[in-house]
């Protein structure tokens, strides 16, 4: 997002007359708009001016454009866009819960540990909106943190019976936020 204002920026400065964003390159102006949170951001960006006409409009139904379950009163004739778009977010690359094997991911074939499984947050969903100009992204962390957790732990005795038990704290690594990055590059 601060590229493409600098960008527009150094266009608007390079040139005598001021581009709206309408304006801007295709995939520019998509870039930007994809920056935006709500839908009341996005028309405040593309019409300054005018912006709160322009919001009403979107929600006045025009009746020849809307298919036979607005007509017929079986769907809301409000779009509240903002939900729409946080839907895409929950499902996009987020930190989420995971299941994991404690065992698996300690690498330890020697212990029994209880639970056997524990949640922790790590990056999941789609990148289908990946801004980058890559033919593949992947949901990767940018920001990782080591919890502890206690679990009981149980390991065979040396030479005896049984198992030695006690309570320990295990480092799993919790995913605190992610991006999607192209594939093979973890760097973005």
């Amino acid at each position: 997002m601060i590229y493409l204002l600098s960008l527009q920026l150094h266009i608007e400065s390079s040139s005598p007359t001021v581009l709206p964003p309408s304006a801007l390159p295709l995939e520019l102006l998509n870039n930007a708009v994809a920056g935006f949170s709500t839908i009341e951001e996005l028309i405040k960006y593309l019409e300054p001016d005018r912006w709160q006409l322009d919001l009403e409009d979107l929600y006045k139904p025009a009746w020849h454009l809307l298919g036979k379950a607005y007509i017929h009163g079986r769907k809301s004739r409000v779009v509240d866009l903002n939900l729409l778009k946080e839907e895409v977010r929950m499902y996009s690359c987020t930190p989420r819960n995971f299941s994991v094997s404690v065992r698996e991911e300690l690498k330890r074939t020697d212990t029994i540990f209880w639970p056997l499984c524990l949640l922790v947050k790590r990056c999941g969903g789609n990148c289908a909106c990946c801004q980058h100009s890559c033919s593949e992204c992947q949901c990767v962390p940018t920001k990782v943190t080591k919890k502890y957790h206690e679990v009981l732990q149980l390991k065979p005795r040396s030479g005896m019976r049984g198992l030695h038990k006690s309570l320990t704290d295990v480092p799993l690594d919790h995913h605190e936020e992610c991006d999607c990055v192209c594939k093979g590059n973890t760097e973005g």
